[in-house]
């Protein structure tokens, strides 16, 4: 986001306590709210009074407490940057409810359906921009290399066999089973690539060339010939999905970047059946059928079978036709983030610039 504010006075709050600035924590350390529970809420009220910015601004939109700044600051305009896909697992979204104290101007997310999903707990426009990460990202024009390639979402697993995640209903989730569609989606791929003379490609989270996620790979495929492809730099995932056939994922939010950038692109979207959650369907919050042109819901060979098929054989234009008619609903795309631009320009005009906090 940076590159978008060089023309205005920024100040940055690290709520994670990166830095601290001194004189407003003592400023909260006598406020009754600190003491009841709520040090960050005060420490961060303090901080936005002594900078008395006209905007506000969080990557960080599944943050319940930024819904909250409008009742102590009316005057000063929020705005939220979806930095992630949303569902009812893990998110701020599987517990809220609607209150009248929060509102946030100007919520700027991913697309049409989650805008209206935050809409239904939230008061404040929505205006779906896309990803702005994805968005500053230039489309290379380079020659699709004929590769098929798979999105990790590898975490490392916890030690000594603890859980990995808790589900909705409180049961413990562990790695094996949260990874489970990955095994399955994989050695199907890894099949699909052969009979179809691909090479099949991991777009790794992990810079490392050795290690937990590669081991990881390596237990799935076995035997097979695949290629591991570490992550270089902020923008390498977006240069190897320009460069791919086709894309494939599980449930990752460069899935839907791919999809936006007009890519090939197949969702083998069965974790949700795995995990027994709804809202890991795809495109949710939106409702959409179980299987489409490009993407499942099943946990089936078949259905993988047929969207790879699909996207192999399917023209560039019919491709486009069909992805226009769902993009808005998963992932706008506004090259050079406009949409942005021309918001931060209408909320600080020409005349008002050089006091706007972050």
């Amino acid at each position: 986001m940076a590159p978008y504010l060089t023309k205005y006075k920024v100040a940055t709050i690290a709520t994670r306590g990166e830095s601290i600035n001194v004189a407003c924590l003592l400023l909260a350390a006598v406020t009754l709210k600190f003491w009841k529970g709520k040090p960050l809420r005060a420490y961060t009220e303090k901080f936005i009074h002594a900078v008395s910015p006209k905007v506000v601004i969080t990557f960080i939109d599944n943050n319940s407490n930024f819904y909250l700044i409008s009742k102590r600051f009316p005057s000063v305009k929020k705005i939220f940057i979806q930095n992630g896909t949303r569902s009812e697992l893990r998110n701020v979204l599987e517990c809220l409810i609607k209150s009248e104290n929060y509102h946030v101007d100007h919520m700027l997310v991913f697309s049409d359906a989650i805008g209206r999903k935050y809409k239904s707990y939230i008061t404040g426009s929505a205006l779906a921009i896309g990803s702005l990460k994805n968005n500053t990202v230039k489309k290379t024009n380079i020659v699709p290399d004929g590769s098929i390639l798979f999105i990790s979402q590898f975490c490392d697993k916890p030690k000594d066999n603890e859980s990995f995640i808790t589900g909705i209903s409180g049961d413990p989730i562990y790695h094996d089973q949260y990874y489970a569609s990955e095994v399955i989606a994989l050695r199907f791929l890894a099949k699909w690539c052969v009979e179809n003379k691909k090479s099949l490609k991991i777009a790794c989270l992990s810079s490392e060339k050795t290690g937990p996620e590669i081991d990881f790979f390596e237990a799935i495929l076995s035997g097979c010939s695949w290629e591991y492809m570490p992550k270089i730099g902020l923008n390498s995932s977006y240069k190897l999905v320009d460069a791919a056939k086709i894309v494939v994922g599980i449930d990752s939010t460069l899935v839907f970047e791919s999809i936006g950038r007009g890519k090939k692109t197949a969702s083998f979207f069965c974790r949700g059946i795995n995990l027994n959650n709804e809202s890991i369907t795809f495109g949710w919050p939106t409702e959409l059928p179980n299987n489409g042109p490009f993407w499942t819901n099943d946990q089936d060979e078949t259905q993988f079978q047929r969207i790879m098929d699909y996207l192999n054989t399917v023209s560039d234009e019919d491709w486009e036709h069909i992805r226009q008619k769902y993009v808005s609903e998963l992932m706008e795309f506004d090259p050079g983030n406009t949409r942005f631009i021309a918001l931060l320009d209408q909320l600080l005009p020409r005349t008002e610039r050089q006091s706007h906090a972050d």
